[in-house]
């Protein structure tokens, strides 16, 4: 009787240690397939990412280029125009340049076609003076004359000389006969200077405006 109750104690011990073994091997065989399923999941979600990513990162370069094109595009077009507008000033500047060459030249000229007249004239003046025929009375009007001259040559500088403090780079003034001529650059000559250059002369040598006669050169 002890015999079979240890039979059957071996038995069920030998089933159960065949169950479990069952069991494990059932288990181990099935466990790989979800880690890999698992594993093959995780790797494609992955792969997704990197997809996706990368196609937002290719749109970003591109849009990096894109702008980056743009800023070279509007730095050369900015560049452009400042030379357009530096040539356009040194052009301008160059035909005031030569205006304001060429003005100087007249005055110059002008200036010095009066002092000549003036020195013909004294000059005259000074011989009839001297002349030995000569009678008092024309030596008197000879000096007379001199002396005029003289006062018209100085009021003449002076009004110039004062005309220039008014913004005018030259000014040419010839006073004759009770008349007055001036000459200045047509800038900044305006009714405003104008009858400031009047004043002057009608201060300075006594002359009336309506014989005061301004031209802009």
């Amino acid at each position: 009787m002890t015999f079979g109750k240890r039979q059957l104690l071996v038995g069920a011990l030998v089933v159960a240690l065949g169950a479990a073994v069952y069991l494990n091997w059932q288990f181990s065989s099935t466990q790989p397939e979800m880690v890999s399923e698992t594993a093959a999941s995780d790797t494609k979600e992955l792969g997704q990412t990197v997809y996706v990513n990368t196609e937002v990162s290719g749109q970003t370069a591109q849009k990096d280029t894109t702008d980056k094109k743009a800023d070279t595009t509007a730095a050369s077009s900015a560049s452009d125009k400042a030379k357009d507008e530096k040539k356009a000033a040194q052009a301008t500047a160059a035909e005031v340049s030569m205006a304001s060459s060429e003005q100087q030249d007249f005055f110059v000229q002008e200036r010095q076609n009066r002092q000549t007249a003036r020195e013909k004239s004294l000059d005259a003046l000074t011989d009839l003076v001297q002349a030995a025929d000569t009678s008092e009375n024309a030596k008197k009007e000879a000096a007379a004359a001199a002396e005029k001259l003289a006062a018209a040559v100085k009021a003449e500088s002076d009004i110039e000389a004062e005309i220039k403090t008014k913004g005018f780079s030259d000014c040419l003034v010839s006073l004759n006969n009770g008349n007055c001529t001036v000459i200045v650059p047509a800038e900044p000559l305006n009714e405003a200077t104008a009858v400031t250059i009047k004043d002057i002369v009608n201060r300075q040598a006594g002359i009336d405006f309506d014989k005061i006669t301004i031209t802009g050169r």
